[in-house]
């Protein structure tokens, strides 16, 4: 029983913390054109002992640059583009995920 509350309670938060992620992604993202943005796609990953998400840029520029790509030296910037660190600042949110977690499970053992 614990056991099973422990992992529903785990799930939940990381549906949570998933969407927090994914929500600043696309509040963030730069926007020229629209493609980086529409790009960002969420896959469940769960199988086995996993679960979670995975948030990434798919597919390629018009150019046919990746957009993956772009999102990476958007964020980390080069010699002439400046950083936006628009992803390092989307996954800072999940700073103390444990912490939230563990609260979402002791508030279901006392129910």
């Amino acid at each position: 029983k614990i056991g099973e509350i422990a992992v529903e309670s785990l799930k939940e938060q990381i549906d949570i913390e998933t969407d927090n992620v994914e929500t600043e992604l696309l509040n963030n993202t730069p926007e020229a054109t629209g493609g980086l943005k529409a790009s960002l796609k969420r896959t469940k990953i769960q199988g086995g002992k996993r679960y979670g998400y995975r948030l990434e840029y798919q597919g390629n520029a018009p150019d046919g640059t990746p957009y993956a790509k772009i999102a990476n030296i958007l964020n980390s910037g080069t010699s002439t583009i400046k950083p936006r660190r628009f992803i390092a600042k989307a996954v800072r949110k999940l700073k103390g995920l444990d912490d939230r977690a563990n609260d979402r499970f002791e508030k279901k053992l006392k129910l």
